[in-house]
This record gives C-alpha cells, sequence and structure tokens, in this order.
C-alpha cells in the first residue's frame, strides 16, 4: 500500500497473520480470547454487522516501514445477545464476551379431553331438537337468491379504477418496506467498545 507523506512517496509493507484464538464456554455466556501480545487498545476494531458477522481487526506498527494486521470474522449466532456484546483488552489478550440470550421455557404439552359417553349422547340429543321448521327453510332458500348479486357486485369493485388504484398504491409502499427492511438488516454496522484493565 502506497501512502503520501509530506509530499513525498512511501510504500509501507504489511504482514498479515491470523492470531490464535480460544473459546472458553460457560453457562450463560461464551467467550472469545484473541492472544495479541504485540497490541495496543487503540489499535484494535470491532464491529458487528446487522448480518450476524463480527469483525476483529487490528494494526500494529513493528520496525520502520513495516506493519502487522489481522483480520478475523466470526459469526454470531442467534442463540447470543449481540447487543451485550462486550469486550475487554488485559496483557496481551482480547477477551470478547457474547452473553447468551435467556432461555424460553418449553410450554406444557396440551391436554386432550375426551368426551364421555354420556356427553357424547347429551350432545346429539341437543343437536336432534334443533332441526329447522319449513318457515326457517324457505327464509335460507330466499337469502341463497342474493348470492349471484353480491358475486356481480364484487365483480364491478375489481374492474373499478379505484380499486385499482388503491391497489397500486398497496403495492408501492409494500415494496418501500422491504427496500428500507433489507437496508438496514445487511447494511448498518454497529461496534463494541474495547475496554482495559
Amino acid at each position: 500500500m502506497d501512502s503520501r507523506v509530506g509530499g513525498t512517496q512511501t510504500s509501507l509493507s504489511y504482514e498479515e497473520f491470523d492470531p490464535l484464538c480460544t473459546w472458553q464456554r460457560e453457562d450463560g455466556q461464551d467467550i472469545l480470547v484473541i492472544h495479541l501480545p504485540d497490541f495496543k487498545k487503540e489499535q484494535l476494531r470491532i464491529q458487528i454487522s446487522n448480518s450476524g458477522i463480527m469483525k476483529i481487526t487490528g494494526e500494529n506498527t513493528l520496525e520502520g516501514k513495516k506493519r502487522s494486521r489481522f483480520v478475523k470474522e466470526v459469526k454470531v449466532l442467534k442463540d447470543y445477545d449481540s447487543s451485550n456484546i462486550h469486550a475487554k483488552f488485559s496483557q496481551g489478550r482480547l477477551r470478547i464476551t457474547l452473553p447468551k440470550k435467556p432461555s424460553k421455557p418449553s410450554l406444557p404439552d396440551p391436554v386432550v379431553v375426551t368426551p364421555s359417553p354420556q356427553e357424547d349422547q347429551n350432545d346429539k340429543a341437543n343437536t336432534n331438537a334443533k332441526m329447522s321448521s319449513p318457515q326457517e327453510d324457505q327464509n335460507d332458500k330466499a337469502n341463497t337468491t342474493d348470492i349471484p348479486d353480491s358475486k356481480s357486485r364484487v365483480g364491478q369493485v375489481l374492474r373499478s379504477k379505484m380499486f385499482t388504484q388503491v391497489m397500486v398504491n398497496v403495492g408501492f409502499v409494500a415494496f418501500v418496506a422491504f427496500i428500507a427492511y433489507t437496508a438496514y438488516k445487511y447494511w448498518t454496522i454497529s461496534y463494541v467498545q474495547v475496554d482495559e484493565d
């Protein structure tokens, strides 16, 4: 990588490395320990994207124009509470604490109630008592003749310009909401502050 300092061009060389990383698993949290003996807190950066990727980077000056740097990416699982992730740098070790979300209590199994034979007979008796009268049957037939009329009204509404305009507007709003959600979900990055002992 070339950079200009005071009008002259200097060439920096980078030494890429992969730091030693270990996991400590605990009940309520997991801790990622990254061993960085030659680094300072100010040389480290932690970013978490909304897509669940935690990116840890660091850059250190070795001697003269030579620098060492690393990039480590870790998938933050949905089991972790990403809003409460915190980091601490002490004695050449970066400790990133990933607290787990509280587990949801399991729901009890549903209870199935089967009717007793006596209840089943009572239900049948009540059903037989509710037989309809001939007068009610004629009213039901009169109501069924209205159905074709209501179908033609629905067809008129569907063909109307106002309905078409409303549907276009609803589609546009849904599209804009989808774009806004996608932008929020995949383009937002949050940073984790590194504390020092």
